[in-house]
């Protein structure tokens, strides 16, 4: 059965919208800008833009259809999805954003990728203009060539396969993640069932430096342990100044870190670091989903 061909997030009618052939209670969405997902009902025929602006939406469900991930909307979790998705404002930032996302469709020296004004949402702005804004810029900075037939087939330049080798040098190809945390009873279950699994599950090794066995000094093996890490996980609840510290020191160094907190101890958050997103979460399940989300978007 097919719908009114009009994707609920980018407004576009040229799109296919049907149900899916197991009779699940949503519409499939097959759109040239926000990619393909799956859509309840009911958050079809919701006002979405009440939940989050809608170019925000369009860029995670866009993000996660690149990843190769299934994605079904629906009220209850777009906040999460939006949330879970990096939004430059830095135009070098969406630059490098670009030079990945051509890189990732290419791999090899030479080749082409076809971009459309309404890919937009893979570089995660807001219009078609700014996504022209952005090419053009590369183009200027000599990082991304036009393929000599055709205006929107493009390739990375030489200049932009080193920038693509230093954008490679400052993430540090490591599986493991360290976890900067409060060492408290109270957020035993928060450890085993919501950062543990939510780490494993999305292919990393958890480090919590309490539970391992060495014989050096701690706050070495803290700094040996970062600095050999792809990822930080900072939990700020309690307020610890150790978490503080490790997570300054991963920033300093490039490696990325996903800052989290109770909700209810969000306030109490240190006007250093309250600038950055962080996952505020109120039980263990409900940290292990956004915080998986999170890592989706932020490492791949």
């Amino acid at each position: 059965m097919f719908m009114d061909n009009t994707c609920p997030l980018c407004g576009s009618n040229e799109e296919t919208v049907e149900t899916p052939p197991d009779g699940k209670d949503t519409y499939i969405v097959c759109c040239k800008s926000c990619g393909n997902y799956e859509i309840s009902r009911r958050t079809y025929n919701a006002d979405l833009a009440n939940y989050a602006p809608l170019w925000k939406i369009s860029a995670a469900i866009r993000n996660k259809y690149e990843n190769g991930e299934e994605i079904i909307l629906h009220t209850g979790n777009v906040k999460s999805l939006v949330d879970s998705t990096n939004f430059p404002d830095d135009p070098f930032d969406l630059i490098d954003k670009l030079l990945e996302y051509v890189y990732r469709k290419t791999g090899k020296v030479g080749d082409n990728v076809k971009l459309n004004l309404y890919d937009f949402p893979i570089i995660c702005v807001e219009s078609k203009n700014q996504f022209k804004y952005i090419i053009d810029k590369a183009l200027d900075l000599e990082l991304i060539e036009k393929s000599q037939e055709f205006s929107n087939i493009l390739r990375l330049s030489l200049k932009g396969w080193k920038r693509i080798s230093e954008i490679k040098k400052t993430k540090i190809d490591s599986k493991k993640a360290f976890v900067a945390m409060w060492f408290n009873s109270e957020l035993d279950e928060i450890w085993e069932k919501g950062i543990k699994p939510a780490l494993k599950e999305t292919k990393f090794q958890p480090v919590r430096i309490d539970l391992e066995e060495h014989n050096e000094k701690i706050c070495d093996k803290i700094i040996a342990e970062i600095k050999t890490s792809g990822l930080l996980v900072a939990d700020f609840t309690g307020q610890r100044g150790g978490v503080y510290f490790e997570a300054g020191f991963a920033f300093g160094l490039g490696i990325p870190v996903i800052w989290t907190c109770r909700k209810n101890d969000i306030e109490n958050l240190h006007f250093d670091t309250r600038q950055y997103n962080h996952i505020a979460w109120e039980t263990a399940e409900d940290l292990k989903e956004k915080l998986k989300n999170r890592i989706l978007a932020t490492i791949l």
